[in-house]
């Protein structure tokens, strides 16, 4: 072991004195990928995420239009930044270069090189153009795909798998400015039907699931108005936060940043909310000061498991509901639809310079009661058909000191008990500061608390858990430079769960340290380091409603250089322990090395890379994230078990300056398998072929 640590770290050094090229913002941007994944325990990452990640590059945030509020979507500044932003051009006029944000304070290497990425400066467009000529400078573009695994599983070969195993899905965009943007897209995932008219009683159109979505912005008092399939994003995500949060402790500020109403991704087929919302103006324009009402309403089928006793006189009981948009058996075709959610609400929000206020309050109606199973861990489980949920929020800014906060109750889905009264008060609440002590300086603090039978289904809380309810905690996070010009941001996070919860039962509590390191090693090299430290608890084996403690250990090392601007080399090792009281300690490695190439064939570019990675990785609990490049809306977070090898390449060739074809071409071996996976998703052998391919068109 110790010769294999010793190699690796040598070949990760090896060739270093004869590099001469740059750095880009792309690896900063994948780790925060990684890093969700890893938070989340996810394989995969948020479509919204993703496609708003490619809507931003696609698309660069003009910094120079400080009349919209696009500079919103840049999740990693922070209100320190962006009134650094406005200022430096209200008083010197619009900025010319991007490397003019060297003279602003408060912004360090890692921001300036993800601004390199997601954000141009160019001379601010005029906000009152008539609707034919947005229409007329407005842009589109086609992308149409599919990907298909083999050999194929056992799903396909019984009959159990209704479709073919390939997925498919086509997506149309049109977008002009940030003014208008519109979205048709439709989808079907590998084992769903494609098929027309009426197939086994069962009504088809084709793709198993569309999306669509028409947004306007800044006519006239309505600051933005979306029909369709969209998403609410307000405060601090405890009242009403729809999709996923870029909130992640080791890579950004803590303090949240509600984007408002944002239209949802194409291909997310949960979580989102569909129907219509609008965001009005009250005052007039042009003042500093703003008060806006936002209204909506939403209608949704949601997928549901029905109760083996529905049929009651009280009507339809469901027993939880489904988020993976699968519809490929005969079962997941049985919760297709079942459950329908309404939403009616709104939000009012006054904003200065320093000041934002907002109140926000809404009422979901489900059309049948939700009755979770009978489970000792289910006692605070969300219980009946309907919800109201209201709160406030605020965040205030001084010179470089920012406050926010907010505080949430809820008065459905909640179980009596004693006399009748809840146990708790139904209630969540977080408040913290973000402190800017010059340029490579950030300290966060957040604390946040959510009662046992505080319920809400469209809620997304920062901390451990993925529900808001059952949790409070102390999050630290801090970012500064050392001594040797090297980047440092740590943080950690003291949680506690006051009831039992699944897998746990009983009160448990945590700690959660995260440690990162980099250095640029002249101008075109880059060493990172990471170390995650975390304790906690779950069910021992051996004693009913007894715990065990847990610990979880990973350490990453990598090195990222391009010898000219064409090269770029990426190498990893990661180690990961796992260690607890009743059990034998497992452990994981991984190392890959990634190389890509950007060029010309001829006239058209080309952009291509391959990676090899090796793992051995002993269990589930040692089990280790790796971000992998892929096509367009198509991102992965692969999670690594058992002892094998993955390889993989990927290639985007521009055909002509309008249409991009994109291919990716991927392998796994494990030599000690001999089958792979369980149930209906069994392979029969030791290797799994992936293939993808993409084709866009822009016009």
């Amino acid at each position: 072991m110790k010769r294999r640590i010793c190699f690796l770290i040598l070949l990760l050094f090896a060739g270093m004195q004869c590099l001469v090229a740059q750095n880009d913002a792309e690896p900063l941007w994948m780790e925060l990928l990684e890093q969700w994944a890893d938070q989340s325990d996810s394989e995969t990452v948020p479509e919204d995420l993703v496609e708003r990640l490619q809507d931003i590059l696609d698309n660069p945030v003009n910094l120079n239009d400080t009349n919209s509020d696009a500079v919103s979507e840049l999740v990693f500044l922070s209100d320190f930044q962006r009134m650094a932003i406005r200022a430096y051009i209200a008083q010197n006029g619009e900025m010319v270069s991007m490397n003019e944000l060297y003279l602003l304070n408060g912004f360090d290497n890692t921001t300036l090189r993800l601004l390199q990425c997601f954000a141009t400066v160019e001379p601010a467009a005029e906000r009152k153009v008539p609707l034919k000529q947005l229409l007329r400078q407005g842009h589109s573009n086609v992308t149409v795909g599919g990907k298909e695994t083999f050999p194929q599983s056992v799903g396909y070969q019984n009959g159990k798998y209704e479709g073919s195993p390939m997925r498919m899905y086509f997506r149309y965009y049109f977008k002009s400015s940030d003014r208008i943007s519109f979205q048709l897209s439709g989808e079907k995932d590998a084992g769903e039907s494609f098929a027309f008219g009426n197939v086994g009683g069962v009504l088809r159109y084709g793709f198993d699931y569309y999306s669509y979505h028409l947004m306007l912005n800044d006519f006239g008092r309505f600051r933005r108005v979306v029909v369709g399939k969209y998403q609410l994003q307000f405060g601090q995500g405890l009242t009403l936060w729809s999709g996923s949060a870029p909130f992640m402790s080791g890579a950004m500020p803590l303090r949240r940043y509600g984007a408002g109403i944002r239209p949802a991704s194409a291909f997310c087929e949960y979580g989102y909310l569909r129907g219509a919302a609008t965001t009005l103006s009250l005052l007039p324009q042009g003042k500093k000061e703003s008060l806006d009402l936002t209204m909506f309403y939403s209608n949704v089928d949601r997928d549901a498991t029905l109760a083996k006793d529905s049929a009651n006189d009280a009507g339809t009981v469901f027993q939880s509901l489904s988020q993976t948009g699968l519809h490929r058996t005969e079962s997941e075709l049985k919760r297709k639809g079942q459950l329908n959610e309404q939403l009616l609400g709104g939000r009012l929000q006054f904003r200065s310079t320093r000041l934002l206020l907002g109140v926000t309050s809404f009422a979901t109606v489900l059309s049948g009661e939700v009755i979770p199973l009978d489970r000792i861990y289910n006692r605070f489980a969300f219980n009946g058909k309907g919800n109201f949920n209201y709160g406030a929020d605020v965040r205030y800014v001084w010179r470089r000191l920012e406050l926010f906060g907010e505080v949430s109750a809820s008065t459905g889905g909640v179980r009596r008990y004693g006399n009748g009264h809840p146990v708790w008060l139904p209630l969540a609440a977080v408040a913290g500061m973000q402190m800017q002590l010059g340029s490579d300086n950030l300290f966060s603090m957040a604390m946040h608390h959510a009662s046992p039978n505080y319920h809400n289904l469209h809620a997304n809380m920062i901390g451990q858990s993925s529900s808001a309810n059952n949790e409070e905690g102390v999050l630290l996070y801090f970012k500064t430079r050392l001594p040797l010009y090297i980047n440092m941001s740590s943080s950690i996070d003291y949680f506690r769960f006051p009831v039992m919860r699944y897998n746990i039962y009983s009160p448990s509590s945590g700690v959660d340290y995260r440690l990162n390191l980099d250095k640029y090693l002249g101008h075109n090299v880059n060493l990172a380091l990471q170390y995650r430290h975390k304790d906690s608890q779950r069910n021992s084996d051996g004693q009913l409603y007894s715990v065990e403690a847990i610990s979880r250990r990973q350490l990453q090392i990598s090195l990222d250089y391009a010898p000219s601007q064409t090269w770029r080399f990426l190498s990893r090792i990661v180690y990961s322990w796992f260690d607890c009281e009743d059990h034998q300690s497992e452990r994981g490695f991984l190392f890959f090395e990634d190389i890509s190439w950007n060029g010309n064939v001829g006239s058209h570019p080309l952009a291509a890379g391959v990676r090899m990675s090796m793992f051995d990785v002993s269990d589930y609990d040692a089990r280790i994230y790796s971000y992998e490049r892929d096509l367009t809306y198509e991102y992965g977070v692969p999670m690594f078990i058992g002892r094998g090898l993955r390889c993989y390449a990927v290639c985007r060739f521009e055909c002509t300056p309008r249409v991009v074809l994109s291919l990716k071409y991927g392998i796994t071996y494990y030599p000690d398998l001999e089958i792979m996976g369980s149930g209906n998703d069994k392979i029969e052998g030791n290797r799994r072929q992936d293939v993808k391919l993409q084709l866009r068109w822009r016009f």
